[in-house]
Formats: structure tokens, sequence, C-alpha cells
């Protein structure tokens, strides 16, 4: 049976940092270089984002967001070393990792109703940590799961590495009947925030931001909303317009202004051809969960797919909200639908490195024998 959903849950750190004081900080760091600060007053509006939560020490993002020459003082220092290396970021995610995830978990545990020891599989995912053992141990630990729960990492695949998640879940719900997953994805992208960014990076330090989403579910049909096909599609032609690897500095992320056009081109005439094997046309799709990876890959998207902002709200209230969170993002638009009753079926769709499309087709069988849970909405 493919893997039906019980329970989600959603976590962010505390820290939340407007997306003026964000402007503020990408100011100072760019020395109030005019033509750079230009670029920022445009960028930083055009994005819809209203805030951010991100795992920064609070002394410092005060230093930076005092207005006397003091936060001047600290952007010069760090514009001078060029902010710390790749091993000081990665104790900063590996700390805060495990925390954060766990509480997504329990809060998808229980709406689930499930304990933590019942868990049978653990699939873990993120592109922003960087030691092993990781928050999967950790959880394990943390948590009380079972020490011989069968663990899997998607790593490095970034925005669109939740669906490759839920790809793994769904294989070991369908191929054993007892299986109970617990599938938790996380990234902490401010640790790899560039603080002397090249125009080029100016729009990932505008966007990214950190969170958790977990999911649990079963191979026992119990909810409407199943996992019940998963497809992909590599634009390897254009493998350089989304790259992502270890630098000095963390994380460095190459996105290109191509990307939106590409996904405008080409996401439409794919998911026809995918959804076909289904028996499905777009017109059968009654609710989308589009990752927000920004304002014009929203729009590339909607106009691909033949559909409006407002079949998009969701994607769009989540990227105003808490921003672009990597991996997590596109379960966080889910959760909302879920949690709203959205009509089925559903499509979820993200992308990655690559270029990648990936997507899931959720709940193609509702109402067929399947026990609806009962959610409370949500506005």
């Amino acid at each position: 049976m493919p893997l039906s959903i019980l329970g989600m849950g959603t976590a962010l750190p505390e820290t939340k940092v407007t997306q003026e004081q964000a402007l503020h900080i990408a100011r100072q760091l760019v020395n109030n270089d005019p033509d750079l600060t230009d670029t920022l007053e445009r960028l930083y509006p055009k994005t819809t984002i209203q805030h951010r939560h991100v795992v920064v020490d609070q002394l410092l993002l005060n230093s930076l967001l005092d207005k006397s020459e003091e936060s001047g003082r600290v952007a010069e220092i760090i514009r001078n070393n060029g902010g710390p290396g790749t091993a000081k970021r990665l104790k900063v995610v590996e700390k805060a990792a495990g925390p954060l995830a766990e509480r997504a978990a329990r809060q998808a545990l229980e709406e689930a109703g499930i304990a933590p020891e019942e868990v049978t599989h653990l699939v873990t995912v993120s592109s922003t940590v960087g030691s092993a053992p990781g928050f999967d141990t950790s959880l394990i630990q943390r948590m009380g799961l079972s020490p011989q729960v069968h663990r899997t990492n998607v790593g490095l695949m970034m925005c669109q590495a939740a669906l490759n998640g839920l790809r793994v879940s769904n294989a070991y719900a369908s191929s054993e009947t007892d299986a109970v997953v617990l599938m938790v994805s996380l990234e902490i992208c401010s640790a790899h925030y560039d603080f002397n960014p090249m125009p080029k990076k100016l729009v990932t330090n505008a966007i990214f931001s950190d969170g958790a989403a977990a999911l649990v579910g079963t191979s026992q049909k119990t909810s409407d909303w199943t996992i019940d096909s998963s497809g992909g599609y590599l634009l390897h032609d254009e493998r350089d317009n989304l790259r992502v690897g270890f630098s000095d500095q963390g994380l460095d992320i190459r996105l290109s202004t191509k990307v939106p056009n590409l996904i405008e081109e080409r996401l439409g005439k794919w998911i026809d051809q995918w959804l076909s094997k289904s028996g499905l046309t777009r017109q059968d799709i009654k609710s989308w969960a589009i990752h927000p990876g920004g304002p014009k890959i929203l729009e590339a998207a909607a106009t691909s797919l033949g559909i409006t902002n407002t079949d998009l709200s969701d994607s769009w209230n989540v990227l105003a909200d808490v921003g672009n969170m990597s991996s997590p993002t596109v379960l966080f638009v889910l959760d909302r639908l879920r949690k709203a009753a959205a009509e089925l079926p559903c499509v979820a769709i993200a992308f990655g490195p690559g270029l990648t499309i990936e997507a899931t087709l959720i709940g193609r069988q509702a109402g067929e024998g399947a026990l609806t849970t009962d959610l409370p909405a949500v506005a």
C-alpha cells in the first residue's frame, strides 16, 4: 500500500528578522556601494517576503542592526574576513539541527497518534547539514526511537529534496505492510549566508531562511492523503543554471536568472506527460503545493501550468511568512493545504540542482475506502 499521511509538523527558530531588517544588514555588508545598494533596494521588496526565521547569534544580529557607528564597525570586520569558515558554520548547524528537528517530529507524531518507539523507518532530508552522525541519530536519542530503526538520509538535493524523501518514504510503506515512517526535512540556510557577496549571490541572501518540517505515515490506508506516485525530470542540458557545493565559506549556491524561464517553458509539458501515466490531466488536479523558491518561480510555474496565483495562495503565503527554507518549504505548503482540507488530488512540485523538477501525486484514490482524517481548518 502507498504511504498514508497521518500527521505533519513544522518548526521555526525563535529569531525572526523582518525583510526590512535583512535589507539593512545587506546594505552594511556591501559597504553601501551605490550600485549594489540600488540592486538590494529593488530586490528585497520584490521577494514579497515579510519575515524570515534564522539561527543567528542574537548579539551579532543586534550589533548589525544597531543604527550607531558600532554597526558599521562590525560589518567592516565581517567584510574583511569574509565571515566564518565552513567548519564553524557547520558547528552552528549541528547545534541547532537536533532541537529544531525534534520539535517538528514530535508535532507530527502527536497528530498521528503514534509513539516514537513505533517508528520503523526514519528518513532525514538536508543539504545544509555536513556531519555524520547527524540529526537522525540525535532524533533517535532525544525522542526514544528504536536504535534499530531503518535510517536513510537524502542530502544535497536542495529545494526538491523533501519530495525525494517522500519517494523513499513511500517505497518503504509500499514494500512493508507494517511500516511506520517518520520523515524530517531540515535546513539551516542562514549558517551559509554569504557575508561578502558577489552580485550573483545577492538573491540567495535575500530569500533563504531556516526551518524544519516532519511527516508521519504508514502502509495502512487510514487517510485520503496518500502518496500515489512520484516523478522527476532532469533538464540535463541546463545543469549549470542551478548548482550547489561546499566552499571555504559554507554552501556555494549558484542560481541563474534563466531558471524561471526554463520552468515556464518546460514544466507544463512535462507535468502533462507525467500525469497521463496515472490517467489524469492538469484539469483533474484540485490543489497544487508548489515550492515557493521566489516570486518569479511561482509566477513561471503558474503560467506554465495554466493556473492562477489564487491557486497558489498557500505557496505565496508561506513565502511571505517564512521565506524560502529550501527543502522543508514545500512541506509547509502541503501542511497548510492538508489542514484546510483542500480538494484532492493534489500535486506537489519543487525544483533542484541539475536543473531538476520533482513532483508528487497525492490523493489519487481519495474517497475510495479511505478514512478521512478530521483536521482542524486553519485560516
